[in-house]
């Protein structure tokens, strides 16, 4: 072999591993390295937990005891109850009966008053545990069942117990507003109720529309504190409450309205119809400035009427008058207002001072509403004691809080079943850590609210629920997730492709040639003459 062909072999060997080692570094490093910085970054999710939720199956387990004077009263209460309960999945009575001692029996046939026999009850049975009802037999009673302020029912005899299932259910219970809870239809009460949330601002604002025209002697800062103060005071275990007020002056509204005579010491009121009042709630959020947080507010709007069009009149959507103590109006997931009407005495002498009890009693009313303790109906031969005072019954604190709880956990499982199938469907959303602790925390919230509401656990329950509500709203509206939503794959390629393929088109025709050497076969014929 001459020296000539000894360096043509030897310098197309440096060309052939020149192209081996190209084509190395781009298979072995240059694609991985790609392929690494162009994946999506997803965090392992427990989807086959996500999956295998079923809001369907949620029920709350809450303690009942029955307290009869003998056996058999206490065993036919207990059983008509159970056979009652069982046609609803979504609340599952626990049944306990006891007898009545002989000094508490003549004890509470002997006081005259029911709150005197509560009291006596009180004493001996502990009715401020969550989630415990008593259902005690008093054969001194006006009416078959008698329902207080706290978590105790008197029934006359076993004649009473229809009465008495019905009070448990239409007052104490609510097994139809519970299965809304858990539903994805929205009933009558949760069309009205604010939706779940950790906290709420509470604003009360007073629109004084002229007041160049005339004096409001009101302190709404003090009305707060008082009376909605007291009101939210009871429910911390269920929301964090926020009290603001403000006056808003020069706010005015026009009702397109004219006057209509009638005999009372102004001769004349002018409609509010039913029509314009939305329009009244419009003008009222502009000015409000409650859309400041993040938390939702509940708006209660005292409306003071100027003397020119004084007194306002409700108007139904039959275009008939509403008779009420106070004209007011409430609006669902908003608030509720008050129109404050002066007297023709106050509007001569430039000075209103609207009464403080039947205005805040008024917004109280709607408070309860909005925040989920429903209207009671009445029920024949059943009595329910009249709130006293602000504070809402402790029976209507556990309602609430079942209500909470299976609306939360429900809502929480939704969410996320909601994300995993959205994940699945879209391959490049990114899940960082912060997501998948967000949503492994509300799985286990979730799973322990479950064996809590099971065990008849209330108030833990509430709290795991509440945790899992926010882990997983926090999760499904994380702003990382949408990264990479507008740059699909398609774009991706479009991007990558042009600088890859003038790079591929030499690596890949000088393969043939490079497995060729490697087999050691002649890269190209010679020449012949």
């Amino acid at each position: 072999m001459s020296k000539q062909d000894s360096k043509s072999i030897a310098d197309e060997a440096n060309r052939m591993w020149a192209s081996a080692s190209f084509v190395g570094v781009l298979i072995v490093i240059g694609l991985p390295l790609w392929w690494k910085t162009t994946e999506v970054y997803r965090v392992a999710l427990p989807y086959d937990e996500i999956n295998a939720f079923n809001t369907e199956s949620h029920h709350i387990t809450t303690d009942i005891t029955v307290l009869a004077n003998d056996e058999l009263t206490a065993a036919t209460i207990a059983e008509l109850l159970k056979k009652e309960f069982e046609q609803y999945d979504v609340i599952k009575l626990n049944i306990k009966q006891q007898i009545l001692s002989e000094d508490l029996q003549q004890t509470l046939d002997a006081v005259a008053e029911e709150q005197e026999a509560l009291e006596e009850v009180a004493a001996t049975f502990d009715t401020s545990l969550h989630n415990a009802f008593y259902v005690v037999q008093r054969k001194q009673l006006f009416q078959d069942v008698w329902v207080g302020t706290e978590r105790v029912a008197f029934f006359r005899d076993t004649k009473a117990a229809p009465t008495l299932i019905e009070a448990l259910k239409s007052w104490i219970y609510e097994p139809s507003v519970l299965h809304g809870a858990r539903s994805e239809t929205a009933d009558a009460a949760r069309q009205v109720r604010f939706p779940s949330g950790e906290g709420f601002h509470v604003v009360l604002s007073v629109v004084h529309p002229k007041p160049q025209a005339m004096k409001v002697d009101f302190d709404a800062a003090e009305a707060v504190e008082d009376y909605i103060g007291s009101f939210v005071d009871e429910l911390t275990d269920l929301h964090n409450f926020t009290l603001k007020s403000q006056w808003l002056h020069l706010l005015e509204f026009n009702f397109q309205t004219n006057e209509v005579p009638e005999a009372s010491l102004w001769g004349r009121h002018f409609p509010a119809r039913y029509e314009r009042l939305p329009l009244l709630l419009t003008r009222l959020e502009e000015r409000a400035a409650t859309h400041v947080s993040d938390r939702p507010a509940l708006n209660l709007a005292l409306y003071v009427a100027p003397c020119d069009v004084a007194p306002l009149a409700m108007y139904d959507a039959d275009n008939n008058r509403v008779m009420s103590a106070v004209q007011a109006f409430m609006s669902p997931k908003w608030g509720g207002v008050v129109l404050g009407n002066p007297t023709k005495e106050e509007c001569e002498q430039k000075l209103y001072t609207p009464d403080v009890k039947l205005i805040m009693g008024t917004f109280i009313s709607q408070l309860r509403k909005l925040l989920g303790i429903t209207d009671k109906e009445l029920i024949h031969l059943a009595h329910l004691e009249p709130l006293r005072s602000v504070v809402p019954r402790r029976w209507e604190l556990d309602s609430l809080l079942r209500i909470r709880t299976l609306e939360q956990v429900t809502s929480a499982e939704r969410s996320l079943k909601s994300l995993a199938k959205l994940l699945g469907e879209i391959s490049n959303i990114v899940i960082n850590d912060e997501v998948g602790a967000s949503i492994n925390q509300a799985v286990a919230s979730i799973h322990s609210a479950r064996r809590l509401m099971t065990e008849g656990e209330l108030l833990a329950a509430h709290h795991h629920a509440q945790q899992a509500f926010l882990a997983a709203d926090s999760a499904f509206m994380e702003p990382s997730l949408l990264a990479l939503l507008y740059f699909p794959d398609d774009q991706k390629y479009a991007i990558y492709i042009p600088l890859f393929l003038p790079v591929m088109f030499p690596v890949i025709l000088s393969l043939k040639n490079l497995l060729l050497w490697l087999r050691g076969k002649p890269l190209h014929k010679e020449k012949t003459d």
